[in-house]
This record gives structure tokens, sequence and C-alpha cells, in this order.
């Protein structure tokens, strides 16, 4: 089939090298331009953009992709499927309407559930013992079309967003490929969303990532684990004579469910235990990779060490 792709993130970078060395045609690569980042403000160019330059696959750059000469670009070269995986934007009823041609989405969750830009953090946040991948017939309400396929997934007991990103990422080929035999067959069968079983997964913002050490140990660990590698939740540390430092956490396991130590009360989540570990709302837990600000990720262990910390210090919250 002749088949467009649009995409940007890194979701979708596996499913395009599959497509290329596949029976399909895969006859033009549609991405975001490149976008300055880093300190260094350089312009960078999307993940996609990379990979379509590497497997030498024709490559056209969209501000926005509902732009009506975009639109009859794409109308002028008779896609028999439009696949967008990890985009951004919204595609429009003009491309939704494209004669002979569907147009699906491949997208990082188990829908109806964590509908949105961010489903993968949202589940691992939440502590879903399970997610995956779907396969949507997009139409104008977004993450709510009709289902073409599911594949399920276990998530691993402290597997962190960015780990699970790359597992997903992994699997979008099997689902793919899966669902386009079936379109090509004429043998698909499109499930109907329950929208009362739907949730919510909205973009996430550094804003949003700032820890409370008054929630129960589990929920702390999977708010650090959730967060990793972006925007990285966060904590604040002051030492009697030295400035607040930020602290990005990385890694942590629950020590205990139950509540926090009888030495130290009930009133002070935060606190530094004689262990090395730090008392929550309800159990402890234990720190195991920080990045201070302006600092190298590190062991937990190493950043005591190095700061010389002593039981009874109070992190802050975020």
């Amino acid at each position: 089939m002749r088949i467009v792709f649009i995409g940007s993130g890194e979701l979708g970078v596996e499913s395009l090298r599959w497509l290329k060395d596949s029976v399909h045609d895969v006859i033009e690569v549609v991405t975001p331009p490149a976008r300055p980042a880093g300190r260094g403000r350089k312009l960078h160019p999307t993940s996609i953009a990379e990979e379509a330059k590497r497997l030498q696959l024709p490559l056209q750059e969209a501000e926005d992709i509902n732009n009506p000469e975009f639109i009859e670009h794409i109308r002028n070269l008779r896609p028999e499927v439009i696949l967008v995986i990890a985009f951004g934007q919204k595609i429009g009823a003009e491309l939704l309407n494209l004669p002979g041609c569907r147009v699906i989405n491949l997208h990082g969750s188990l829908l109806p559930k964590y509908r949105g830009a961010a489903p993968i953090n949202w589940a691992v946040i939440n502590g879903e013992k399970q997610t995956g991948l779907t396969v949507i017939e997009i139409n104008e309400i977004w993450d709510g079309g009709n289902i073409l396929g599911k594949l399920a997934t276990d998530i691993k007991p402290g597997e962190r967003t960015g780990e699970l990103y790359s597992r997903l990422t992994l699997l979008g080929p099997q689902l793919i490929e899966e669902v386009l035999e079936k379109i090509s067959q004429g043998t698909d069968r499109a499930l109907v969303q329950d929208d009362s079983q739907s949730s919510r997964a909205p973009k996430l913002k550094k804003s949003d990532a700032g820890l409370k050490w008054n929630q129960p140990a589990e929920m702390i660990c999977n708010f650090i684990h959730g967060m990793w590698p972006w925007p990285g939740a966060f904590c604040h540390l002051q030492q009697e004579g030295k400035k607040i430092e930020r602290i990005t956490l990385a890694q942590a396991q629950v020590i205990t469910q139950a509540g926090p130590e009888k030495s130290f009360g009930t009133d002070t989540p935060g606190i530094l235990t004689e262990d090395m570990n730090i008392i929550c709302g309800q159990g402890i837990i234990s720190l195991l990779q920080v990045k201070p600000e302006n600092g190298k990720l590190m062991d937990f262990s190493a950043f005591v060490n190095g700061r010389h910390l002593k039981s009874g210090v109070q992190f802050l919250d975020g």
C-alpha cells in the first residue's frame, strides 16, 4: 500500500524502519520543522526527520499539517494510508476525508485509557500494572477514534517512563504490521471506544514535577519513575548555612508501606533516617539515583557522602 508517514517523536522510529523494509511503499515522511533546543538554541531536527534522511525516504516538513496547500500536496500523492505516530498536531477534517485513504494513529496506551499527549508517563505515575499500544482510525475526537488493533504489555516493577517508552517503540512494528495486513485484505474490524472508560493523559510541564513528601511511599516512587527522564521529579534540600539546592530524583524504591518511623513522629515527611532513607507521608523510600542542579546523574549514596548529610536532615517539597 502507498503510505504517508506523519510523526516527530521516538515512538515512531522503529515503525518507520520496519515500513522501509516492508512490502508497503512509503511515498513520503512528514514531520515538523527543526526547532531550537539546548543551551545554544541550535536547530534540532525531529527524530523522524533524522531517521527518514538515514533511510533515504522522501521528507517534507510541515509547520501546519492542515494548511490548504499542504493538503493538496498530500492529495496529489494519492496515499492509501496515512499513518500518524507521535505528531502533536490535530489532523483536520480535510485530511481525514481524502478519497480512498485511511488515516490511522499508533497511540501509546490501551485506549480508551490515557487519551492525550503523555500516556506513557501517566500510566507509570498512576501505578498501572499494564499498558500497551493501540491503533485507531483518527476522527475529530482527540484519541477517540475506532480501535483497529491493540497490543498489551506488563509494566515491570520499578520501570521508568524512558525504559517503558523504549520497549513500546520496539513493539510498534508488530501492531502496525497486523493492522496494515488487515486493511490491505479488507478484513479490519473497527471497535468503537467506550467513552465511559476513558481517562486523560495531559501534556506534562516542568512545573508539574514538584514532589510532595506527604504522599504515600509507593505513590512517590511511581511519581519519580513516571517523570523520568523528563520533566524529572524534583525536591529541594537546604542545609544549615547553605543555599537551597534543587535535586532531580531519577530512581527510588519502597522500603516500607507503613507509617513513618516513630522516632521522628508522624508529621515529618522528607526526613532522612539513620539508614539514609527518606520518610514519606506513609512509609519510607530509598532514593537510588539523583541529579543535582547543574550536576550529573549519580547514586544517592555518593550525593549523601559528597554533602556529608546526616540523619534528621529534611528534604523539602518541590
